[in-house]
């Protein structure tokens, strides 16, 4: 069941459900580590008190699950009461037992806590509950992480797509002023920080700021602001002189008073805005603490926004640099699963590749293309709702199992319907890739043409990939072995059409190689 989430915040939440049925235990909590606040903070609690759980935040030294978190281990305690850094979410200790384990990234690093207790009863955690436990710990951790570098993907094609529109957006504007308060704007939003200023470089070598965007609880807001040579002026009159872009963290000196507020600004990214080459303001996103953001990618944003403005010439060029860095976030989807098993490393790649080539052997438009190599980046994605135990299982599989794994087709489309960027095409290879010719195939037992073109495509190098490729329940197969393996399964397999134009691609790169 956490396998099958649909998204990183109902992990957790499940995740308690189920050990609060499967263990004695009478109060479930899963804590995460925030790094930004150095607190850690339950996310989700089951069972007695839930709701007064939720939320709360312990420092260093002050819960066991600091323990359970800095050490990597599990704690099994008879009777949390006399630990100095025993939390009760009562307020007043109570007897009960205490189990932790740790919540662990594929880095092996803990970036949390499962935690169960018996407050208020004489139940006794035993070596059961540290064994349901720590398998749903393991469960839950790899269903969080892989979710995790899911929503993160999806949240850097939402960032393309919006610096896509902000491009037109500003094509169409004809007023400076306008043309800088919608990019600074946008700015705003992509970052997180809570001030953007427009600099505007005088004659005189002096910055004026001509353009101050404030976000706070109400919104974004145009405000003034004050002593702007001091919170600003060294550095960007050094951005100004070398026409560098500079980014600060940690920086206490800086200070300003605006219409509304004094702000004591820890973060500061500043970017040359120039015009004909030459440097003619400097744009400067900042917060007074941390932001969700990455100091580089906010760097990394903003001057890309800045050279737009500047240079209205080169849209086109950084339009196209959207469209790979999105076409990047696609790719890293694809790439998400080989990180459970070594075994399956570089597939995504290599399948990318070989299925490019059989579709421009046939000709296939630039369109179609597109879309088989994103549905090679993302064939597999409904993999992260199958367990690693029948995904790295050595041997045969169950029937039961193999119904588990053939579901991540389904899996993968559902994931992916809801993407507005995601043509249908893309979702048809993620489908279909497993349907056969003679309609034997999964998951709708679609035959013939009516298996779409591309996941027909895709099907042959799926499988002539797999055969070549050593998994954990075989060895590699010859490159003439897989390739007689494939003709064996034209008209019952794979399209036949397909096949013949396949094996011919694959004989012409024999002979171009000898």
């Amino acid at each position: 069941m956490v396998h099958l989430a649909r998204s990183s915040r109902h992990v957790f939440p499940r995740c308690v459900e189920l050990a609060l049925t499967t263990t004695r235990a009478t109060t479930v909590l899963a804590t995460l580590y925030r790094a930004n606040l150095q607190v850690m903070e339950i996310v989700a609690a089951a069972g007695h008190l839930a709701d007064r759980a939720l939320g709360q935040t312990s420092v260093p030294e002050t819960s066991l699950a600091w323990q359970v978190f800095q050490s990597g281990q599990a704690l099994l305690l008879d009777d949390a009461r006399p630990r100095r850094d025993a939390m009760f979410i009562s307020g007043t200790p109570q007897p009960g037992m205490y189990l932790g384990v740790p919540l662990l990234g594929p880095d092996g690093q803990a970036f949390g806590v499962l935690s169960v207790d018996t407050t208020n009863t004489y139940e006794r955690l035993g070596e059961e509950d540290r064994e349901a436990l720590t398998l749903l710990s393991q469960a839950a951790g790899v269903a969080y992480t892989r979710l995790l570098a899911l929503e993160e993907a999806q949240r850097s094609t939402h960032r393309f797509e919006r610096l896509a529109q902000l491009s037109t957006e500003l094509d169409a504007i004809e007023q400076v002023p306008e043309l800088y308060r919608r990019a600074l704007g946008t700015l705003m939003e992509l970052s997180g920080c809570a001030l953007g200023v427009q600099f505007g470089l005088l004659d005189c070598g002096e910055l004026s700021a001509d353009l101050a965007i404030l976000s706070g609880d109400s919104g974004v807001t145009e405000t003034r602001i004050s002593d702007v040579s001091a919170a600003f002026g060294v550095h960007a009159h050094t951005v100004a002189e070398t026409g560098r872009s500079l980014s600060l963290s940690g920086q206490t000196d800086l200070s300003l008073k605006s219409d509304f507020q004094e702000l004591e600004l820890s973060v500061l990214s500043m970017a040359p805005l120039k015009v004909g080459g030459q440097v003619a303001g400097i744009v400067t996103l900042s917060n007074a603490g941390p932001v969700a953001q990455e100091a580089a990618e906010i760097l990394r944003i903003l001057e890309i926004v800045t050279g737009w403005i500047g240079r209205a010439a080169e849209r086109i060029t950084h339009i196209e640099h959207l469209r790979q860095m999105q076409e990047a976030a696609l790719k890293t989807l694809g790439r998400v699963l080989e990180y459970r098993d070594d075994e399956v490393s570089g597939h995504t790649d290599r399948v990318t590749v070989l299925a490019l080539r059989l579709g421009e052997t046939l000709r296939l438009g630039p369109e179609d293309l597109q879309y088989l190599r994103w549905g090679a980046y993302l064939h597999d994605i409904g993999k992260v709702a199958v367990p690693d135990a029948i995904l790295r299982k050595p041997g045969a599989l169950t029937v039961q199992e193999r119904a588990v794994m053939q579901r991540h087709v389904e899996v993968g489309d559902e994931l992916l319907q809801d993407e507005t960027l995601m043509p249908p095409a893309i979702r048809q290879i993620v489908r279909h890739h497993h349907e056969r010719w003679d309609g034997r195939g999964y998951p709708d037992g679609l035959a013939g043409e009516a298996i779409p073109l591309l996941a027909r495509v895709f099907s042959i190098v799926d499988v002539y990939d797999a055969l070549i490729s050593e998994r954990p329940y075989k060895a590699a197969w010859t490159r003439e072995a897989a390739l007689a393996e494939v003709a064996r399964g034209a008209g019952a397999h794979f399209d036949p059409r397909l096949v013949q134009v396949f094996l011919a691609m694959m004989a012409q790169d024999r002979q171009v190689r000898a």
